[in-house]
């Protein structure tokens, strides 16, 4: 029963586990959409994170219960096996009865043969006594000649050959007879014994069974739980990304000008592309990554690309600027281009702007890196128009 006290340990630590990280002080509030888009950032930031911690948990929790599936299959066929095995025994204790009978008829009718050799046995014998001693030696002497001595003699010792074996007889049928039912009972015993002790381990497996069946329910019942918290944070991500869209439109709606927040520039919307020399998208403008929000921009790689330079791709101003974790998208630039649109450079190793700095088309603003929630060097690139996201793709020229 090792095992299944192992099954035990296994789902209580993983209920612990999930017990502190679903505990109510990990749910943060919902995103106001008056905050500061630094804010919103490292409030995004946290709820990501929040959502690895979890993804993480529901990789362990669907590994653990991969294996306890597995063992309560293992022993399911190690029940079959059993019950296969009983059923063995079963089908030969049922041959060795119906043989037991079989044999018990045959006994019974030898034994009736052998009650009348007995019987015959006993007269002999009881002639013999009646007759005396001298009665053999009488009837020797009484021989009219030498033949019919001889004849006599003949005849006394065939009597007397035929009684000792009549005797030797009755003792080896007895003795076969008990020895084979000393046989039969004794394999019977066996099998009975072997019967009662493989039912016993048939309930310890069906115990196990049990148990096991009840430590994947334990762990479904968890990986319930940790979806639900999953898509509690997907949510909370999703109005993380709600607010700041919002800020973005609140952004644009404190503008006294469609020129204004970019310090005079007026785009046309025709931008160049951000990082020459490197054309490979690993993530494309709408694709789901993670949870149902579309990703808002491209992902911008390729080989040798960390370090590369990043280069406005149309004039304007510095809107805002990120550092470290970035609301998971790093070191980043907004840019305001003026007539509604904006640019978004994530994931940079470094920055060469700053807040308010005016840029022009074409000009090295930071260097590509893999800060924030980034897997491997790029750049994350968006467009957005009255601050709702765009797909770069069809903004540059042909």
């Amino acid at each position: 029963m090792l095992v299944g006290k192992n099954i035990r340990k296994a789902v209580v630590a993983v209920a612990i586990a999930l017990t502190l990280a679903f505990a109510p002080g990990m749910l943060s509030a919902p995103v106001q959409a008056s905050s500061s888009i630094s804010d919103l950032q490292n409030k995004q930031a946290s709820l990501k994170k929040q959502q690895a911690e979890v993804a993480a948990k529901l990789k362990t929790l669907k590994a653990d219960k991969t294996q306890k599936v597995a063992y309560k299959n293992t022993i399911a066929t190690q029940m079959n096996n059993v019950e296969g095995q009983i059923d063995n025994y079963n089908a030969q204790i049922n041959t060795l009865n119906k043989n037991i009978k079989v044999k018990t008829a045959e006994i019974a009718a030898k034994q009736v043969t052998i009650q009348q050799n007995f019987d015959k046995l006993k007269e002999r014998v009881r002639a013999l006594y009646l007759m005396g001693e001298a009665s053999n030696l009488e009837i020797v002497l009484n021989a009219k000649n030498i033949t019919d001595f001889a004849d006599k003699t003949e005849m006394l010792r065939a009597i007397s050959k035929h009684d000792t074996q009549l005797i030797n007889t009755l003792k080896t049928d007895l003795k076969a007879i008990q020895t084979q039912k000393a046989e039969i009972e004794a394999s019977r015993a066996q099998v009975a014994t072997a019967k009662t002790a493989l039912d016993t381990k048939s309930n310890e497996l069906n115990a196990l069974v049990k148990e096991a069946q009840a430590a994947v329910a334990a762990v479904s019942a968890d990986e319930s739980a940790a979806n639900a918290q999953k898509s509690a944070l997907t949510k909370q991500m999703d109005a993380t990304d709600a607010a700041i869209d919002q800020w973005y439109k609140d952004y644009y709606a404190r503008q006294s000008s469609s020129t204004s927040g970019s310090g005079g520039y007026s785009s046309q919307g025709v931008f160049q592309w951000p990082v020459p020399g490197y054309s490979y998208i690993s993530s494309y403008y709408g694709e789901v990554v993670d949870r149902s929000k579309p990703h808002s921009g491209v992902d911008i790689s390729g080989g040798g690309i960390y370090g590369a330079k990043i280069l406005a791709a149309d004039s304007g101003r510095v809107i805002q600027v990120t550092s470290g974790w970035g609301g998971g998208y790093g070191n980043s630039i907004y840019i305001d281009h003026g007539n509604g649109y904006s640019t978004r450079y994530g994931h940079c190793s470094s920055l060469c702007v700053s807040l308010g700095q005016q840029v022009t088309k074409g000009q090295v603003i930071g260097y590509v890196g893999s800060t924030g929630d980034s897997t491997g060097p790029h750049l994350h690139f968006e467009i957005r128009v009255n601050g709702a996201t765009r797909n770069p793709l069809s903004y540059f020229k042909k």
